[in-house]
């Protein structure tokens, strides 16, 4: 079927009429005030973070809320059931947000059918991660009302196409841990400064660029210098065991390198980043930057490509911010396509920041506490919970 037929069998399944009083007035009406939260809810991904994230900001307002768990066609593992509780079968409330990518709101739609979205208000929250929006991804405006989004650079990306309203709304920030964790528990060693990069082998490795990290680091230090380290966390490595063995290949004769290639739960990936020193993601681009936000709200300075998202909480005063040259993403990597830009890293002035935080601990005190200040004082669940109570508010939907 063709993306303009599609579109068209949707408009006449449930006209939604975009941003009118007589649209919210029902919701307000027929449904209890709340938020429907539709996303990953239990999946070990960014995305299903993104729900949980959420869940716990309107929480931190005592805002009512219930969780749908969508699971579709996603793959990964389905296994925190952090929320369950709050888990509910059918939406209760009068705004549904769906903390699901505009290209997979189709796939909400074929799942639930148009009743999941009658007569309430819909708010789609999206991520990605370039300067153009993709035209095939258009029709998942049908779908919703406004679209919530994490950070300024993709709401520049979206509002340039979007009929409805785009909100940013940023992610909440906040980092539990559940038990004192130590080196040992992890196979580290105890006296070492040590960087933390992770990634996930089933995301889109050309965009992430972990290898970069890698690189920065072999610039930096020698590899018997076993004063300093660099933790590798892979997600998913059985799952491309090719991917595995490359970076096995990169680290070659540095005894350094540390590699963890389990899947962790979100409790001790959070462990993870509180036992390591810093945390560095050489990115080409990111949709927010949470693991670079979660370092800071634990005090571990970040070390960032100066470019997307991870800009809105990241500064010079706050974090390491590593310079870059725009260039052509070249060929298509899944939705990312050749047409496009992105940021090229400079590795050797990621490395001069490696350098720096090891040797000059004024500097480590200074960036790490001002990065804690930052996420803490404008990124809290509180915070976030209140911009949302705010912007229902206005739309009289509470």
């Amino acid at each position: 079927m063709g993306a303009k037929v599609k579109k068209k069998l949707l408009k006449l399944a449930f006209p939604l009429e975009f941003n009118t009083q007589k649209n919210i007035s029902i919701n307000s009406s027929e449904h209890t005030k709340g938020i429907n939260l539709l996303g990953y809810a239990r999946a070990e991904m960014g995305i299903g973070e993104s729900c949980r994230l959420a869940a716990r900001s309107l929480n931190a307002v005592n805002y009512p809320f219930g969780i749908i768990n969508f699971v579709g066609t996603n793959s990964s593992r389905m296994t925190d059931q952090s929320w369950a509780h709050k888990e509910i079968k059918e939406p209760i409330y009068n705004v549904n947000i769906f903390h699901i990518n505009a290209e997979q709101m189709m796939e909400v739609y074929a799942h639930y059918g148009s009743k999941i979205f009658k007569d309430r208000y819909n708010i789609g929250y999206w991520h990605w991660e370039l300067p153009d929006f993709p035209d095939e991804w258009l029709e998942g405006f049908n779908f919703v009302n406004e679209v919530w989004v994490p950070s300024d650079f993709v709401a520049n990306s979206i509002a340039l196409k979007s009929p409805v309203p785009v909100v940013k709304i940023p992610h909440g920030i906040e980092v539990k841990l559940t038990k004192k964790s130590t080196r040992i528990d992890f196979s580290l060693p105890e006296q070492t400064f040590l960087f933390l990069t992770m990634y996930d082998v089933k995301s889109y490795q050309a965009r992430k660029n972990p290898k970069a990290s890698i690189d920065a680091f072999k610039l930096a230090f020698q590899p018997d210098n076993m004063n300093v380290g660099l933790v590798v966390k892979i997600n998913n490595a059985n799952s491309n065991l090719h991917e595995l063995q490359s970076v096995y290949d990169m680290i070659d004769d540095y005894k350094n390198i540390y590699i963890i290639k389990e899947t962790l739960s979100r409790d001790a990936t959070n462990e993870l980043i509180n036992i390591t020193d810093s945390y560095i993601s050489l990115h080409r681009s990111e949709g927010f930057g949470l693991g670079l936000a979660e370092a800071m709200y634990l005090g571990k300075p970040s070390i960032g490509t100066n470019w997307s998202s991870n800009t809105d909480f990241m500064t010079n005063t706050n974090s390491c911010l590593v310079n870059y040259n725009l260039v052509s993403v070249g060929t298509d990597n899944g939705p990312y396509k050749a047409y496009q830009h992105w940021a090229e890293p400079d590795i050797e002035h990621a490395s001069h920041y490696m350098k720096l935080l090891v040797t000059d601990s004024d500097y480590y005190m200074t960036i790490s506490s001002q990065g804690e200040k930052c996420i803490k004082e404008n990124f809290s669940p509180t915070v976030i919970g209140e911009m949302i109570k705010k912007r229902l508010e206005y739309l009289k939907l509470q």
